[in-house]
């Protein structure tokens, strides 16, 4: 069925591709090795239980044939996990063998005892495990979200660089994880804390400003309530500098540095995440000409979330942000601004913001699908290769992932 346009005339239309069981789908991410198919990896947790780890595979053939229906879910075989988040497919040039990254912990009382783990895969079955290491100390009431690699001390070696918290205000802290010279063995890696402040989520650039030997650290910090960038050394992994951005967007929730409008300059997009609808939104930052002393002049791209009720905890909304390309071919091309995805975590809905004036921050807002359930964050490529994205889009309460293939607005499209 084509898609019903909503709150505004979006320039695409999409169709549900049907859907299938992913329990508890939670943090989605289209993956590959380099000697593999594409696949489905997703994270998976619940307030009683551990969590663990999906793969679905096959998913090239499921989407060429247009019905994900008959997909299955593979849960990985490890210890449980307390609250696994953002996971991800470890780069080619980190290890010599296929691996996951699992950043895991949450606040839920019972699961506040996170860690980073390296699950190593089968050189040839993707949904088989060798084994399962944890290479943080335990730090108590510490959690982890998200992490990027990349080498911090200059020994040809990628670190693992991410932000804990103990989910209060002043505890985050920007650390990172020394990748040793004898590789992943039981033994945890060695803890080096770069500054406090990051908690939640973070946004590694390598290509700095500020010159090859730094990497910049933007960081949306949801429980000191503001924005801030960091500029770390790559000589030695140490603080060379910070910058608060804005202390009035309360839970900031994500970060992303790209261009949003299409001027040829990245902006800066961050999300809060609030239970109260007229305080929630997505805004953007224009980055000024001297950044450690400049004011960054704030734009609103979007703002009142519906949450759903919740007799239990409140939700809270907006989920991620992402900068979009429904047209694959679009992206990265000059003046073409982005359309946003919003995985709208407490709405229970996934939106698309359709740039309508993006040299004044105009976008306007459509309804992909309103799910049954939560929809923590989003995923997407064109796996039938028609110059398309399809979306992938989890329902958590209903343990289901639904897939919506996107194309070009016909005119007969939009009378339906």
């Amino acid at each position: 069925m084509l898609a019903a346009l909503t709150t505004a005339e979006a320039d695409v239309a999409w169709e549900s591709m049907g859907h299938f069981k992913l329990s508890h789908a939670a943090f989605p991410t289209i993956s590959q090795y380099k000697d593999s198919e594409k696949f489905l990896l997703c994270s998976s947790f619940k307030a009683i239980g551990n969590g663990g780890i999906y793969v679905v595979p096959d998913i090239t053939a499921a989407v060429q044939a247009g019905d994900v229906s008959d997909l299955k879910e593979h849960k990985l075989h490890t210890p449980g996990f307390e609250w696994p988040n953002d996971v991800q497919v470890v780069p080619e040039d980190v290890f010599d063998f296929r691996a996951i990254v699992v950043p895991d912990g949450f606040l839920v009382p019972g699961h506040s005892n996170g860690g980073v783990y390296i699950i190593k895969m089968d050189d040839e079955d993707i949904t088989q495990t060798v084994s399962t290491t944890k290479i943080s100390e335990k730090k108590k009431g510490y959690f982890y979200h998200m992490g990027h690699w990349v080498d911090l001390n200059k020994d040809g070696r990628k670190d693992f660089l991410t932000a804990r918290s103990n989910a209060k205000e002043g505890g985050g802290e920007l650390v990172w994880f020394e990748h040793p010279e004898e590789g992943l063995t039981d033994a945890t890696w060695t803890e080096h804390v770069v500054t406090a402040g990051p908690d939640v989520g973070i946004e590694v650039i390598e290509d700095s400003i500020y010159g090859k030997h730094e990497i910049l650290v933007f960081a949306a910090e949801f429980f000191n309530e503001k924005v801030s960038f960091y500029r770390v050394s790559k000589n030695d992994g140490t603080l060379v500098d910070s910058r608060v951005i804005d202390t009035e967007i309360l839970s900031a929730y994500s970060v992303t540095y790209a261009d949003i409008n299409g001027d040829g300059v990245a902006e800066l997009m961050v999300n809060n995440h609030e239970t109260k609808d007229e305080l929630d939104g997505i805004w953007a930052y224009t980055a000024p000409r001297v950044w450690m002393e400049d004011e960054w002049e704030k734009h609103t791209i979007a703002t009142d979330f519906k949450n759903k009720f919740s007799l239990t905890v409140p939700n809270m909304a907006p989920g991620f942000p992402y900068p979009f390309y429904p047209k694959v071919s679009d992206e990265g091309k000059r003046k073409t601004p982005a359309h946003i995805l919003v995985a709208g975590d407490g709405d229970h809905t996934a939106h698309l913001l359709t740039p309508t004036d993006a040299k004044n921050w105009q976008w306007d807002r459509d309804t992909i699908k309103e799910e049954k359930g939560t929809v923590g964050a989003l995923t997407w490529d064109d796996l039938d290769n028609d110059g398309w994205n399809e979306v992938w889009v989890p329902d958590y309460d209903n343990s289901k992932m639904e897939v919506f293939k996107f194309s070009a607005l016909q005119q007969e499209q939009f009378l339906q």
